[in-house]
């Protein structure tokens, strides 16, 4: 079977135009869904032997349907709103007897949206009626006789229940498992061409796909356009307020500190991003880390069986020129399949940013321009062999590399606040001959599925970040007249390599009416810091050893968790789960002298439980409550109780006896066809963020602790609208109040309190001549920061026009990003005797020019019987 399906939105009873002149039934069918902005959905044996030539002016969509199918032994049913099926007539018999009807979800009872449902014929596996499940999931069909149940969808493992005699109305509860394996020649004819926001139980998911916005950015970018998601000036990533998050690719941990997770991002294509998951509350099947919750990037790609061939080219302006190229690979052959990609983006990006502070009677005005010069380069490659039905073997071989030089420079003007007299300036730079932040994995998992509902899962992973820099710093003091009072030149190189092993089973059974999975994990990290300061006089490098250190971190985790989904009744999910982690640690210090050597060791046991509860309500709504606990272990480089110059006035240091964070989190959700509401609670102790604090009297120093506490309560809005045909729109708001009690030490303790929030609008248009106008916008309102600091507020408004060739193979995307330059990270903060103001942007206008281009040849595979088709939708 194959199915032909557009994802557009409009009113399908509006009037609409079309001229066809001896076009086959399925580019008819095409035609009307892009006029239209309706799904279409049917089996391409039905419709294949038929031609239309028709002209129709000012008739809806069902008027023209209708006249189309006139005279062929053919008939639609709108199965839900802008979604019809067109079937045989003689598929849909005349009396159905008793009804079918349940829910569909994912492993991890999330409804799916759009999964086909066919009732098939268990003598002649012949398809007797199929639909569609709403967006939550829910599907109702009628049938009679000895059946078969079919379920599939884009991205899962396609369902079968063994043959059953229907005598009364049945309800089921199917769920699918994601497809790691490449699906079976599969065409979608107008396929979703917007990016969209979807809510499923609490869990904010965003699809990016064909977003002329994002053309030729990093998937930095995309999470940066993420409803809910900001994105600071030094790439901390935090989640409506909350800190401390975990990032994911395809549901697997990169075992990676922000840093190294950062260096990633920015080598990774957007194009490569299928979909960003906010994981609010997870379950106990995930890691424990990531205190303020979780973000799955998924990458995963579908291919047809042959091959397929993608390229990407684009060119990005404002102060500096840069340029980008991707290319994909795909091919499937029986049992096979292979995906490579690669990726670069060349070209230079600016920062403008600086600070003012007030300290001891004195005002230090520091602006600073900094000049990323480095260079990504990203590729990877795919494999998967199944065996046969049930096993299945797959690998991933991965290597992300940021590279080149880079400069920033510093003036700061010293004056005496009380006379306001420019007392001296002092002139710095930081010229960053080498940099490196280059990241090499490979993973290799075997999957077993012997029978239904249950699965075995084999997870190795390994994981070596290889990064450093070298950096010449000269700083010099001048008079305001311009005599040279002091002139130091100092020579830093650092270097981190870290080893990561990973080592993971997993397993599920049906036991009673429910699935258990459980599971086991271990993993490995070795870390090691080496730190070299040299000061340079008469051309010599003479050596620190005051500065100038290694620091080792080992670690070492081993967890096992459980996790029970019960269903009490056809309408109530329950999912009880338990997740245990045992952590052993040790950091070393290692100065040049030998006299400052430190070692701390640590082990510790935690429990994370987690609940959650799903009600469907109606067919399209449904209420949802969980609760989880998670932990956010520090990084490994702030344990390094070591000063690191970053000029002559600033330092940063690690603390070795930082904490992890733990969070609690209780959160409710009510959603209602394009409507979701969610409310939640979530109680930090341990609460860890960087101050920066005084250090002499005119010194500064940046530094990660442990502060304190903070609460927070929440309310998350998302909307789905269509004002008028031809606008998609989507609305996004998070609104937050925040209480932290925290303190510096006993002398300066804070309690602050903060209500803020984050709006993000997009909004897709359909203009004439097939153009599509992208126009998205986010705004954040005034905030607290993590510690004491006050965020003033930023944004963006993006606008981008796009428009497909050559059957939607040619895309040329032109967009403005940031169109007012707003996106800023300013803000304010102070305790007594000290004031800071900090200011910054980056150079996120742009102005970019996006083209790309895929062909492939794809295969049709011979059938014996007619349900064979099924396992091509």
């Amino acid at each position: 079977m194959l199915l032909c399906s557009s994802a557009l939105t409009a009113q399908t009873t509006q009037a609409i135009d079309v001229e066809l002149h001896n076009v086959t039934l399925a580019e008819a069918l095409k035609k009307l869904e892009n006029e239209s902005g309706t799904h279409i959905l049917f089996d391409y044996k039905d419709v294949e032997s038929y031609h239309v030539t028709f002209h129709a002016k000012d008739q809806t969509l069902e008027d023209i349907i209708g006249i189309i199918l006139q005279e062929k032994p053919l008939i639609y049913t709108k199965v839900r709103e802008k979604t019809y099926v067109i079937q045989k007539s003689d598929s849909v018999q005349k009396r159905l007897e008793y009804t079918l009807s349940g829910l569909v979800t994912d492993s991890l009872s999330r409804p799916i949206d759009a999964a086909v449902v066919s009732v098939i014929n268990s003598q002649t596996s012949t398809s007797l009626s199929q639909g569609i499940t709403s967006d939550k999931g829910i599907f109702k069909l009628a049938a009679k006789g000895n059946i078969q149940l079919y379920v599939s969808c884009l991205g899962y493992i396609p369902f079968l229940t063994s043959s059953f005699e229907l005598d009364q109305d049945t309800t089921f509860h199917i769920k699918l498992q994601s497809a790691s394996i490449l699906l079976d020649d599969i065409l979608v004819i107008g396929e979703k061409q917007t990016p969209s926001v979807r809510i499923v139980n609490g869990n904010t998911v965003f699809f990016p796909k064909n977003s002329s916005t994002l053309a030729g950015s990093s998937a930095l970018d995309v999470l940066k356009k993420t409803p809910g998601i900001l994105v600071n000036g030094n790439d901390n990533i935090s989640i409506g307020g909350r800190n401390g998050v975990l990032i994911i690719f395809n549901g697997k941990p990169t075992y990676m500190k922000q840093e190294e997770l950062v260096s990633i991002l920015k080598s990774m294509s957007s194009s490569a991003v299928t979909s960003i998951e906010i994981i609010n509350n997870p379950s106990a099947q995930y890691d424990a880390e990531g205190s303020g919750g979780i973000i799955n990037i998924n990458t995963q790609q579908q291919h047809s069986e042959g091959y397929s061939f993608s390229i990407n080219n684009g060119v990005s302006y404002w102060d500096n020129i840069r340029q980008n190229t991707e290319l994909t690979f795909g091919y499937t052959h029986g049992k096979f399949s292979l995906v490579s990609n690669y990726h670069h983006q060349f070209g230079y990006y600016n920062l403008d940013y600086g600070m003012r502070r007030i300290q001891a009677g004195k005002e230090f005005y520091s602006p600073t321009i900094d000049t990323d010069k480095r260079k990504t380069i990203a590729g990877s490659l795919n494999f998967e062999y199944k065996f046969n039905k049930q096993n299945l073997v797959g690998g991933e071989l991965t290597a992300n590399a940021l590279f080149g030089p880079g400069q920033t420079i510093t003036t700061t003007e010293i004056r005496n606040l009380e006379q306001n007299k420019l007392e001296q300036i002092l002139y710095a730079r930081n010229e960053y001959y080498m940099q490196k932040g280059n990241r090499y994995g490979a993973n290799l998992y075997y999957v077993s599925t012997p029978k239904e509902g249950v699965k075995y899962t084999v997870d190795a992973n390994y994981a070596w970040f290889d990064g450093g820099s070298g950096n010449l710093q000269p700083n010099t003091y001048q008079s305001p007249d311009g005599m040279v009072l002091n002139d130091f030149l100092y020579k830093s190189v650092n270097s981190r390599n870290i080893h990561i092993y990973a080592l993971a089973y997993a397993q599920q059974h049906k036991i009673g009416k429910g699935d258990l999975k459980s599971g086991i994990k271990y993993s490995n990290v070795n870390a090691d810091n080496g730190y070299k300061f040299f000061e340079i006089k008469d051309n010599k490098e003479i050596i620190d050893v005051t500065q100038s250190n290694d620091f080792t971190y080992k670690e070492q985790i081993l967890a096992a968790y459980l996790l029970y989904v019960y269903p009490l009744n056809s309408r109530i999910n329950l999912e009880v789960g338990l997740r245990g982690e045992k952590t052993w640690s040790e950091g070393g210090l290692f100065t040049v002298d030998g006299v400052g050597d430190k070692n701390n060791k640590r082990n510790y046991f935690n429990i994370f439980p987690s609940v959650s509860m799903n009600y469907q309500i109606a067919d399209e709504q449904a209420l949802s409550i969980s609760y989880g606990s998670r932990i956010d272990r520090p990084a490994y480089q702030d344990l390094n109780p070591f000063e690191y110059l970053l000029d002559e006035l600033s330092y940063w240091k690690g603390n070795p006896f930082l904490m992890p964070q733990k969070t609690y989190r209780i959160s409710a959700t009510y959603s209602n066809k394009y409507t979701s509401v969610t409310a939640a609670y979530t109680y930090m102790k341990d609460y860890k963020a960087q101050i920066t604090d005084t250090l002499s009297i005119n010194k500064v120093i940046m530094t990660p602790r442990n502060i304190g506490k903070q609460q927070q309560f929440s309310i998350t809005f998302n909307q789905g609208l269509t004002p008028v045909q031809g606008w998609e729109m989507n609305l996004n708001l998070v609104g937050y109040y925040v209480y932290k009690d925290i303190a510096f030490d006993t002398y300066r303790k804070f309690k602050k309190d903060a209500i803020a929030g984050i709006f993000t609008m997009m909004n897709t248009f359909r203009l004439p001549w097939e153009l599509r106008l992208e126009m998205n916008g986010s705004y954040a309102t005034k905030r607290l920061g993590a510690s004491n600091e006050k965020m003033d507020s930023s944004g963006y408004i993006d606008i981008a026009l796009g428009r497909a060739f050559m059957n939607k193979r040619l895309a040329v995307n032109l967009s403005l990003t940031d169109l007012f330059w707003t996106n800023n990270w300013d803000n304010y903060s102070s305790f007594e005797g000290f004031h800071l103001w900090n200011w910054g942007k980056g150079e996120s206008r742009q102005i970019k020019l996006n083209i790309s281009y895929r062909f492939g040849k794809e295969k049709s595979r011979t059938h014996k019987q007619d349900f064979n088709e099924l396992d091509r939708l």
